[in-house]
């Protein structure tokens, strides 16, 4: 076995490896995924180390991303590596990006990585990791409320709901929103990903949408509705729409929700989604 950098030469191996788990952590696929084609990144927006079994044709074993924000995203196979080849992984990890502030994947995966890393008094988030296979589209009643693609320009009309949601569902500890940097975010999100909302009257009240595309998976985020337009099937409608659009691409649909969230566990459960694993972000203190 060897660690080495993912390179050009290396592609189709990797990606004989990512069709097996790219589920797993689809926040990985969607940084080096393009219309379903898969690229070795710039070293300037991430680093990739695969653990290769050095056969002929070679095979990629486990792959760990590192972002140039300091996120590790690990895409482990059934078999985690060794705990030595895991530590020249983060080793060199930790020298393309000295300053790591997130561990996140599936939580077996996150505490192996942890336990080398030692965050220090690290602010742990569990999360359900959930798949549906999309084998059929859903027939959608009359939206009671006005219903709609977003495109890059309603990324202003978005952005009280988008911060709404944030404070409610992401932030953590005390950290501030910047609302600057949310949306610039909430702008890329509309031109790349897929984005609908409802609206009542000119006030938007509820949106889902995609936050991850990989090669035969499409990752849920963003679901959120105001609070007094809560209980009225808003968000399963919503996500019905979204998923009839994962459907006709010919993709399955994962998303990852907070263990205590018992009504979006409710909701996506009544959809059909099944529990695959648990997910887990692991963020460094301050």
């Amino acid at each position: 076995m060897a660690v080495i950098h993912l390179t050009s030469g290396l592609l189709a191996p990797f990606i004989k490896f990512v069709e097996r788990y790219e589920y797993k952590s689809i926040s990985f696929i969607n940084r080096i995924c393009s219309n379903r084609n898969l690229f070795v990144p710039p070293l300037s927006q991430a680093l990739i180390l695969c653990e290769v079994n050095r056969t002929k044709p070679p095979e990629i074993e486990n792959a760990l991303m590192v972002t140039g924000g300091g996120v590790i995203l690990p895409l482990f196979s059934d078999m985690c590596p060794q705990d030595s080849v895991l530590k020249i992984m983060l080793k060199e990890a930790t020298q393309y990006k000295k300053s790591i502030f997130c561990i996140l994947g599936i939580m077996k995966d996150t505490l192996l990585i942890n336990n080398i890393l030692n965050f220090y008094h690290p602010m742990k988030i569990e999360y359900v990791l959930l798949m549906k296979t999309m084998e059929y589209k859903y027939q959608l009643d009359k939206a009671l409320f006005k219903t709609k693609r977003a495109s890059k320009k309603n990324a202003d009309l978005l952005f009280n709901l988008e911060k709404e949601y944030l404070r409610e569902e992401v932030m953590v500890g005390t950290s501030e929103l910047n609302q600057h940097a949310v949306l610039l975010n909430l702008r890329k999100t509309c031109g790349s990903q897929i984005v609908y909302y409802a609206a009542a009257g000119s006030e938007v009240i509820a949106k889902v949408n995609t936050n991850g595309l990989g090669i035969n998976y499409n990752q849920i985020g963003g679901v959120f509705t105001r609070q007094e337009f809560r209980k009225r099937g808003i968000s399963t409608y919503l996500m019905q729409t979204l998923l009839n659009e994962i459907y006709y691409s010919g993709k399955n649909a994962v998303l990852y929700v907070k263990k205590e969230n018992s009504a979006a566990l409710s909701l996506y459960k009544n959809l059909g989604f099944v529990k695959i694993d648990d997910y887990q972000a692991i963020y460094a203190k301050p």
